[in-house]
């Protein structure tokens, strides 16, 4: 096998952190509205808004996770997921009554809907997977590097970031991991000691070491009124980081079972686990 030919192989094995983050959205959720979960929710909870069809959004779901472990093209998943949507009655217009307001309201599903929803999973899943990949390798590639396609679809506020190199673990990145909007087409590229302290990028453009000054905004949810402070320049849909939430909400659901059973059970669990301290695994 040639180097290539390697490489090539490389590329196409499964990308395993992906498929960890969709398999782990076991919980399938109903919900009217984007705004019904928060961005960090959804790292164990499988939605689309107002599809009120448990057994539908069960199987878009497995749909989203054959694709991504390569069994289903994003053209199979748009063919399947029409077919499953009409022959249950959900392709096209229809309306729905909000639970939370009692009106009712419409929803489509087109194509261009279906888009957007294998996009946004599959481009998530992505960014949980590089996260425990940085994770993993930060001894050899302590840094990010965000980076945008440099075109005029870019939103300036996305491109203000272009080129912006921080460590690893800095704290800028539990809010503005991309992508920070929808159909946002921003990513990582990690990067090793040698390349920051050379200070320019392989393209030879300048590196930018300082993370911005912090500017938030209020936004009040519509759904249940609570008001939050959102960077400017993320939707808040997608405040957050998928793979560091997915890792927080493992840890809370794991120390929620040990709660509910005997003390002496949870103490020997976490013994399993290398926790003999006493904390959640």
């Amino acid at each position: 096998m040639t180097p290539a030919q390697a490489f090539a192989a490389l590329r196409r094995l499964t990308p395993e952190g992906a498929l960890a983050w969709l398999r782990d959205r076991g919980q399938i959720t109903q919900t009217w509205s984007w705004a019904d979960l928060r961005a960090e929710e959804h790292a164990l909870q499988f939605t689309v808004s107002r599809l009120a069809s448990v057994d539908l959004l069960a199987e878009l779901r497995q749909m989203i996770i054959d694709s991504v472990a390569g069994d289903l093209t994003r053209t199979d998943f748009m063919k399947d997921a029409r077919s499953a949507l009409a022959r249950k009655g959900w392709w096209g217009l229809n309306e729905v009554e909000d639970p939370v307001t009692g009106e009712t309201v419409m929803t489509r599903f087109n194509p261009t809907r279906l888009k957007l929803i294998f996009d946004t999973n599959v481009r998530q899943a992505a960014v949980a997977g590089q996260w425990d990949r940085a994770q993993q390798t930060k001894r050899l590639f302590p840094y990010l590097r965000y980076v945008t396609l440099a075109d005029e679809k870019v939103r300036d506020s996305h491109r203000a970031w272009h080129n912006l190199v921080l460590p690893v673990d800095d704290p800028w990145w539990n809010t503005h991991m991309p992508q920070n909007a929808y159909r946002c087409r921003c990513y990582v590229r990690q990067v090793s000691q040698r390349e920051y302290d050379r200070g320019t990028t392989p393209t030879r453009q300048a590196m930018r070491k300082t993370a911005p000054a912090e500017k938030l905004r209020e936004w009040e949810n519509p759904r249940t009124g609570e008001t939050l402070q959102v960077p400017d320049g993320v939707h808040p849909a997608f405040v957050g980081n998928p793979g560091k939430d997915r890792a927080a909400a493992l840890q809370r659901a794991s120390a929620d079972k040990l709660r509910a059973v005997p003390p002496d059970l949870a103490a020997a669990a976490r013994r399993l686990l290398g926790k003999g301290d006493g904390s959640a695994p």
